[in-house]
């Protein structure tokens, strides 16, 4: 029986162990502060990565405090990811005797908000520990929450008592100083030396656009954009399967209608996370506004208490009667409250339109999903426009400002000092407006190459990376900007003189409109550094051909190359073609394997994915 019991030994009096599992720094800026505090209260904290302990240290301390986001689709972040699956095997059957809290970080644009840290608190409460704090899950505005837990659990946890030690648990067991392990902090600050650790999405890199040009060929009905970003003597470093975070700004016109909306000057000076500045400049670079959020809508609740419960009281003052000749028949006025012209029968109760959709919204998860998917805040004034909110009152409501990560689509040793992202530019019309993507429209419409400057950090990657053996098979599918990571792949493996055959699966509407990077892949194709590709147009020929009908159409070669230790990656749109083509991975496997449809699921949900680490996605 393994487990830390009220008798137990401990690493150090006072000990306590504080993990955290990050993408992007923010769970570890909050670990490490954690730890700072700590010592305050007595205590004495190791603070680490998760990738840097095994699952049986838990079974030293009977403090744990636990900082973890979520990345992707409900994801544990990469360095998470190996203490996640070890401890969901069976080194550990109790954890009776230690003392937890969770702290989830998220965003509540997603479907799957805080679940690597729900997950967790979940995996220690079934271990029997005691939860000495509720979780708190935040979402992208985490600094105020994520101090408050902070200090509460720290004040709680300064007051569990160490279990009692023997003689030999606490020989040499003397107070130790903080251990931070594996941090990103720049030991080199203070003396005014950056390096790549410097820039993050707390801090990030001013980079210039290098380049900034369509992909499409002529007559396309899409905007794909090949964009290239100077690093400068930024130090930031990356390796292909990174992501690079880019920080937008609100379109202008979007900003200055807002504000028109609200009835407020755009100068008015408001206050955002500390910091003064004017309205506008807060909506045009601290404030989501281009789409509407769920909590802004679920927090109105106050604007409409005077309103009577929602009922709109109706009187009828006049009454006038025409015949078919325009002749008077009846001309009526009211003389009281409650007076009604002869044969008149009264409506009754009549909800108010604004807390009728208010009220629907909130009470219905699908209809609030489909409201919010199209609408920013100027079409919610709209729709309510008896809400009278103040500056400072509508931007603490709004979301902040958040980045977006692109798939970087280069190798820092094919193309050294810069970035390059593939961007599918989006373009619509909805309620009457002409709209863009946050960002695509950012990039598209005011980044111009050699004239902008925009904030970019690094997102490394551990889940989407090549394999360490040059001579493995790798097999790439993505189709449309899915294709972005496998050229960083292919501009890789040939700079790495890697010897494993590469085979892409491609495609998109037209071979003459989105036939995106052609020029190199045909070069590559002609000196042997792609060994074979397949290509799926949809909008040509009779009848639709999508990349999972050409994998199924080489199903038995597909097979033999992933059966061999081949690897298997997949990048792009995760609702539709990734799903499609990881059911047709199942049936290749059950069809040319030998296997059921049960097993085949199996070898690639666990043996691939999870244990072998073969099959790898980057889904959107």
């Amino acid at each position: 029986m393994h487990g830390v019991t009220e008798g137990g030994s401990m690493s150090r009096p006072r000990s306590l162990l504080i993990l955290y599992g990050s993408q992007s720094g923010n769970s570890e800026e909050i670990a490490i502060q954690a730890g700072k505090s700590s010592q305050a209260y007595g205590l004495e904290p190791t603070v680490s990565p998760m990738d840097e302990v095994k699952i049986t240290d838990l079974l030293s301390y009977n403090r744990v405090l636990i900082c973890c986001s979520t990345w992707g689709d409900g994801e544990q972040p990469d360095n998470a990811e190996d203490l996640w699956e070890a401890a969901n095997g069976d080194t550990i059957d109790s954890l009776n005797g230690v003392h937890y809290s969770v702290l989830a970080l998220g965003d509540t644009s997603y479907e799957l908000f805080c679940e690597s840290g729900k997950e967790w608190d979940n995996w220690f409460e079934s271990k029997g520990a005691k939860r000495i704090h509720e979780r708190v899950d935040c979402d992208v505005d985490y600094e105020t929450p994520a101090q408050e837990w902070t200090n509460a659990v720290l004040e709680i946890m300064s007051q569990i008592e160490d279990p009692p030690q023997t003689e030999d648990d606490s020989a040499g067991n003397e107070p130790e100083v903080l251990e931070i392990k594996g941090t990103t902090e720049n030991e080199n600050s203070d003396m005014g030396v950056e390096t790549s650790n410097s820039f993050t999405m707390k801090n990030p890199y001013l980079s210039n656009i290098n380049v900034n040009y369509v992909l499409n060929g002529e007559g396309s009905l899409k905007e794909t954009r090949h964009i290239v970003f100077d690093l400068g003597d930024s130090g930031l470093d990356y390796k292909a399967g990174d992501a690079l975070g880019v920080f937008p700004t609100s379109p202008p016109e979007l900003v200055d209608l807002t504000i028109e909306r609200l009835g407020c000057p755009p100068d008015e000076m408001v206050e955002v996370k500390g910091e003064e500045m004017t309205l506008r400049e807060a909506l045009l670079t601290k404030s989501e506004i281009h789409r509407v959020s769920k909590r802004f809508i679920q927090g109105l609740s106050p604007h409409f208490s005077g309103s009577g419960g929602g009922g709109v009281k109706i009187q009828i003052v006049s009454r006038t009667r025409l015949d078919s000749d325009g002749v008077l028949l009846e001309q009526w006025m009211s003389s009281e409250e409650g007076d009604y012209p002869e044969g008149y029968a009264p409506l009754g109760p009549v909800d108010d339109p604004e807390f009728a959709l208010w009220s629907s919204l909130v009470n219905d998860d699908a209809a609030m999903e489909d409201y919010i998917w199209s609408r920013d805040y100027v079409d919610l004034f709209e729709d309510m426009p008896s809400l009278n909110l103040g500056a400072q009152e509508f931007v603490d409501a709004v979301d902040t400002l958040k980045p977006r990560l692109y798939s970087i689509a280069s190798s820092p040793d094919h193309e050294p000092g810069t970035v390059h992202l593939t961007v599918g530019i989006v373009r619509y019309s909805h309620h009457g407006r002409d709209r863009t993507g946050l960002t695509t429209g950012y990039l598209a419409d005011r980044c111009p190459e050699g004239g902008s400057t925009v904030p970019v950090f690094m997102s490394p990657t551990r889940s989407f990376v090549l394999p360490e053996d040059v001579s493995t098979d790798i097999i790439m599918v993505g189709p449309g900007t899915g294709i972005a990571p496998f050229r960083a792949f292919l501009q890789q493996r040939v700079a790495d003189g890697a010897t494993g055959r590469n085979w892409l699966f491609f495609g998109d509407w037209t071979e003459a409109g989105e036939f995106y990077y052609r020029d190199e892949i045909e070069a590559w194709m002609e000196a042997g550094a792609i060994e074979r590709i397949d290509l799926a147009w949809s909008r040509e020929g009779t009848e639709k051909v999508y990349v999972q009908h050409l994998m199924a159409k080489h199903g038995e070669e597909i097979w033999s190359r992933i059966d061999a230790g081949g690897y298997f990656y997949v990048c792009g749109d995760k609702l539709r073609m990734a799903k499609d083509v990881h059911r047709t991975l199942i049936s290749i496997c059950a069809e040319h394997g030998g296997m059921s449809e049960a097993d085949a699921a199996t070898y690639v949900e666990q043996r691939m994915m999870k244990d072998e680490k073969r099959y790898l996605r980057d889904v959107y």
